[in-house]
């Protein structure tokens, strides 16, 4: 582990390290593992995993023994659909254990866990699935209570690959037939991925993302000023440059308001080869109607997938980075040499701390895109590269500790 305090660090880090790292599928099936999510799927104290395939079906993987060792177990959420390319984890209210809303078969499907009919042996089965927008699924997900009526509700971004808009799935009730969800479309005109976030210190949600200028948008909740949620077109207020191939998170970093963070994403747009941006982070202004204040958090980061942010450590501020495989070697784009030779494979923990983001490499490993879980004082991850430029499918979990 190398651990770099070049961002204006005012005083020395602990430094966090992976204390395990164990491959708990060595021989994926034909296909890519797009989809990652952990959570605890089959028991309240230990996690399980759940992959989609890009080629088609969804997967969980459970340690019966609840030992991190393993052996992990595979088996069938789902036979079919193309798992692109993004899930969530979902409790409902009265959920004893997590389901999963996935973008899969071009469809947002919600996989309903048969643990929360007391048939705890069904998890090894395919899970029963209730379709939530029959005619696009999308490239991220966000699950949140747009709308205020106490109901989470599926946010979508657009897909360019599966020429999907972005859309925002309403819950109305989830166990009705013909209404359960009012599908809205073009809520907010983002390209491949989106976020939620808060203004001010108000707890309403907003949304963020690219429109396909490029630039960096913040989407307002038309409820801010007594309107519906459940309308198209939310008034947008700049936030800065950007492309539509970024990736995005937003939440807290260095004060109580949300910042937004990005990745210039290369591979997921046009333009993205000719961003020189990296990593760069905005912070939210007094006045949110203001352009925000741009900080670089690393101009060396090339292709970022997934942008994972939250609080650990007694709540410090973090997020969680990783280079795709095409980035870095040993992966060979279309035959070719690395898309940025000598950027480093690396997994990156930025953290706000002794008032500067300070930047620990947490390993030496690229990954497509990783989902983090609260756990044991630290962080469990799962992640693997999706494998199309010759990385190694492998997926792994990981323990973070401070």
């Amino acid at each position: 582990m190398s651990l770099s305090l070049g961002l204006g660090a005012t005083g020395a880090v602990s430094a966090q390290t992976i204390t395990q790292d164990v491959v708990i599928e060595g021989n994926f099936p034909a296909g890519e593992p797009l989809e990652k999510v952990v959570d605890y799927f089959t028991s309240p104290s230990f996690p399980s995993v759940v992959i989609g395939n890009g080629r088609g079906g969804m997967y969980l993987y459970r340690s019966p023994s609840r030992k991190l060792t393993g052996p992990w177990k595979r088996s069938t959420i789902s036979k079919t659909g193309s798992a692109y390319e993004r899930a969530r984890a979902v409790r409902f209210p009265g959920d004893a254990y997590p389901g999963i809303i996935a973008s899969i078969g071009n469809r947002i499907v919600w996989f309903e866990n048969p643990g929360n009919r007391g048939k705890a042996a069904g998890v090894t089965r395919p899970w029963p699935r209730h379709v939530i927008n029959p005619d696009h699924g999308c490239h991220d997900i966000r699950l949140e209570d747009l709308d205020g009526d106490g109901k989470v509700d599926v946010v979508c971004s657009g897909a360019i690959s599966l020429r999907a808009p972005a859309f925002v799935a309403f819950q109305n009730d989830r166990r009705q037939l013909a209404a359960a969800w009012q599908v809205v479309y073009n809520v907010a005109d983002v390209g491949d991925d989106i976020a939620v976030l808060r203004i001010g210190a108000d707890a309403m949600p907003h949304l963020v993302g690219a429109d396909r200028s490029g630039n960096v948008f913040w989407y307002e909740n038309p409820r801010l000023h007594g309107g519906s949620a459940r309308t198209a077109n939310w008034v947008k207020h700049y936030i800065g440059p950007g492309n539509v191939g970024n990736s995005f998170a937003a939440g807290r970093i260095s004060s109580g308001k949300d910042a937004v963070i990005t990745a210039a994403n290369e591979h997921e747009g046009p333009d993205g080869s000719t961003d020189p941006r990296g990593i760069t982070w905005y912070e939210q202004p007094d006045d949110p109607g203001d352009a925000w204040i741009v900080h670089d958090a690393g101009s060396s980061y090339r292709d970022v997938h997934e942008i994972s942010l939250g609080e650990w450590n007694g709540g410090v501020p973090y997020f969680l980075v990783a280079e795709q495989e095409q980035a870095c070697d040993p992966a060979r784009p279309e035959d070719q040499p690395p898309t940025h030779p000598g950027t480093p494979c690396r997994i990156t923990m930025f953290q706000w701390m002794n008032g500067a983001l300070q930047e620990a490499v947490l390993a030496n490993a690229s990954t497509q895109n990783q989902a983090l879980l609260p756990w044991r004082g630290g962080l469990f991850m799962a992640d693997a590269n999706h494998g199309v430029y010759g990385a190694a499918r492998d997926i792994h979990v990981r323990v973070i500790v401070p």
